[in-house]
């Protein structure tokens, strides 16, 4: 998490753990990776990711922008029925609708639509 801490020796156990946290689960990763279990593997990368990113899978992308006030952002994550790709396809009146915020709507759009956006085919 992003949780400020103050002292001296506080922040310097947080910064260690942080580090190792983030190496531990990348070398369990690849333990996972050698032995070939996909289950564990995509598990572990996952958990890496979020260490290293200090974001959980849980929370909403928009954490990142120091802007976006935290209720929007609690509020989003809450609508666990919208993914997060079909934000993209609201206008600036519902997203402000969704979060109960309509003069976010606008800033939330502009936000949202930063995100690079990537299609495949095959």
């Amino acid at each position: 998490s992003k949780l400020n801490l103050e002292g001296f020796a506080l922040v310097s156990d947080m910064a260690f753990v942080q580090q190792s946290a983030a190496r531990i689960m990348r070398a369990l990763f690849e333990i996972a990776l050698k032995r070939k279990w996909s289950e564990i593997t995509k598990l572990t990368l996952d958990f890496a990711n979020m260490i290293a990113s200090r974001v959980w899978k849980s929370q909403s992308p928009l954490r990142q922008f120091p802007g976006v006030p935290d209720i929007v952002s609690r509020k989003l994550e809450r609508k666990s029925d919208i993914e997060w790709g079909r934000y993209t396809d609201l206008t600036p009146q519902d997203l402000g609708e969704l979060v109960g915020v309509p003069k976010m709507g606008r800033t939330i759009h502009r936000l949202v639509h930063q995100f690079p956006k990537l299609e495949l085919s095959a």
